[in-house]
């Protein structure tokens, strides 16, 4: 079966782009100085993190850093809460008996414990936390949070791009029906989770548009997922950018399906006048 390996990491991958980068400087438009975007995989494999010099290089020279979100500032409980189906509701209801049997032993086997104690989340973040188990964690936060953590330390302004109500709101437009087939088409094919994460890192570091196009082409995923989830954000983070860009040098670290395609942040701001050219650097890893 050809199913991505989504959620966070395909939020922030999706696809590469025509020049080979996911690094990309932008200017034009009376700016005072270039910005620069900067496209993230939200996991903390350290093979993300091994940019070279010229990364940090266009890092430094900005004073201001936006990201997706200030996920240091988030309110845990209130996001754990927004995880959770609508009191009264449980996954049981939700699943064929053969199917939550099979889910409650996939439970046990990746994250420990039988799914009486995830039976109130949403099933996209149930399969959102199945699919990160087996990613590699060489890093202690992803690497988003590596990055403002960083412009923190260097005490740069930081911004968050929109707040976690939109990415919530993005989520919960997909129907619990299509989560809940979305779930079901890993219960009896985990061995495909590594190989589709296999798929999506080789395609973020060497930045292969065409592979990720070829896999957005699956089936499988709810109808109208990018437009859910990419599209309607990239507005938003968009108009953001601008602003800050109006009064900062900034470096926006948002995950890289933001940056590419008709709808994604390159061409909306080439459209707008400004010029955006890729940055070339290498990985050291």
């Amino acid at each position: 079966m050809k199913k991505i390996f989504l959620l966070w990491g395909l939020v922030g991958l999706i696809a590469s782009l025509s020049a080979q980068s996911v690094l990309w400087q932008v200017s034009g438009r009376n700016l005072q100085a270039p910005s620069y975007l900067y496209g993230t995989i939200h996991i903390q494999d350290g093979r993300v993190f091994s940019f070279d010099s010229t990364v940090w290089h266009c890092f430094d020279q900005c004073d201001a850093l936006a990201v997706e979100l200030l996920l240091d500032e988030l309110n845990v409980s209130a996001v754990r809460e927004e995880m959770m189906l609508p009191k009264g509701q449980t996954l049981n209801e939700l699943f064929p008996k053969e199917d939550y049997r099979a889910l409650d032993s996939l439970c046990k086997a990746k994250l420990g414990a039988g799914l009486i104690f995830f039976n109130r989340m949403k099933p996209f973040f149930l399969l959102s936390a199945l699919q990160q188990v087996d990613i590699p964690k060489e890093m202690p936060v992803a690497l988003d949070m590596f990055l403002l953590q960083q412009a923190r330390a260097k005490g740069m302004q930081c911004y968050g791009l929109e707040d976690y109500m939109e990415q919530i709101k993005a989520i919960d437009a997909i129907s619990l029906k299509e989560q809940v087939k979305m779930l079901q088409d890993v219960i009896y094919d985990t061995n495909s989770m590594a190989v589709q994460f296999d798929t999506l890192l080789d395609a973020y570091l060497s930045a292969d548009m065409d592979k990720w196009e070829e896999m957005l082409k699956d089936p499988s995923l709810p109808e109208n997922f990018n437009k859910r989830l990419l599209e309607k954000r990239n507005v938003t983070m968009y108009k953001g950018f601008c602003k800050l860009t109006k009064k900062h040098r900034v470096f926006c670290a948002v995950g890289c399906g933001h940056l590419a395609g008709d709808q994604g942040l390159i061409e909306m701001l080439r459209k707008k006048g400004y010029t955006v050219e890729p940055v070339m650097f290498s990985w050291t890893k």
